[in-house]
């Protein structure tokens, strides 16, 4: 078992692996998929809408439906992610976690990484959607460069979400602040407008959101764009997305002392 235990790697697949069970043991397939192929065409579907009544030139049907498809990932990513240190408070599972020989990093780390595939099944579907439903042209998109930016957006986001599951350490739940990121994630990031039409001073956080990056890249993908020419962007999201990775697991650590010393590890 101490063998077992100190041994990041089997700690991480086993985590992970065990994410994707109890996942399914409570929440029906059936129910999954339904949010699976339903909740990326209704975001889509309401700013397209709100898009094509405003009728500003310069904000194509494509422009929307494209960067919406990739805030997708942020709905699949971010709000199953950011749960993890509640769903451990709630279960109260996570005290024996926390005081258990495995390596903490691993754990949580691993717990998150259904959500990356979680996330590719979403924004394949809601690409799907931009093109049948919304007439999105993608007779020029580089699909291996589109593939590339899910991937590397469903692993930033997944890292975002780790970064916010932290606070809930010390919070009741992180949940309000997933709810509060979304929102920010759809006026920040580039997803309805450019990022350019922000004020000056609230610019430089769209760019602190690996959401920002993807948006473009994905756009350029679907105008032609090769990887090579996208690389920049793509390398800025996955720095980014580390960035969220390494900061949320010292967040975590200081959480962790910080709910001790106030006995708020247990409060639901």
């Amino acid at each position: 078992m101490a063998e077992y235990s100190s041994n990041p790697a089997r700690v991480f697949f086993s985590s992970a692996v065990l994410a994707k069970r109890a996942l399914f043991s409570w929440l029906r397939p059936e129910m999954w998929i339904m949010m699976l192929f339903f909740s990326s065409l209704f975001q889509i579907a309401f700013f397209v809408y709100v898009a094509t009544y405003v009728n500003n030139p310069s904000i194509s049907v494509a422009y929307v439906a494209v960067g919406n498809a990739m805030q997708s990932i942020a709905l699949a990513s971010v709000f199953a992610v950011c749960n993890i240190t509640g769903e451990e408070k709630q279960q109260g599972t996570l005290e024996p976690i926390l005081v258990s020989p495995g390596n903490r990093f691993s754990i949580f780390v691993g717990r998150a990484m259904f959500q990356v595939l979680n996330g590719l099944a979403t924004v394949t579907i809601a690409l799907f959607y931009a093109a049948v439903l919304f007439n999105v042209d993608f007779s020029r998109t580089d699909f291996l460069s589109l593939g590339a930016v899910a991937v590397v957006t469903a692993f930033a986001m997944t890292a975002f979400g780790l970064m916010l599951s932290s606070l809930g350490l010390y919070l009741r739940t992180s949940m309000v602040i997933a709810n509060i990121f979304l929102f920010i994630g759809l006026l920040l990031c580039g997803v309805n407008f450019p990022v350019s039409y922000l004020p000056s001073y609230l610019q430089p956080i769209s760019y602190a959101i690996p959401m920002t990056y993807a948006t473009e890249a994905a756009r350029e993908a679907v105008s032609g764009s090769s990887v090579l020419s996208i690389g920049g962007l793509l390398l800025a999201e996955l720095v980014v997305g580390i960035a969220a990775i390494l900061v949320g697991y010292a967040m975590f650590l200081w959480f962790e002392r910080m709910s001790k010393k106030r006995g708020t590890m247990d409060r639901y």
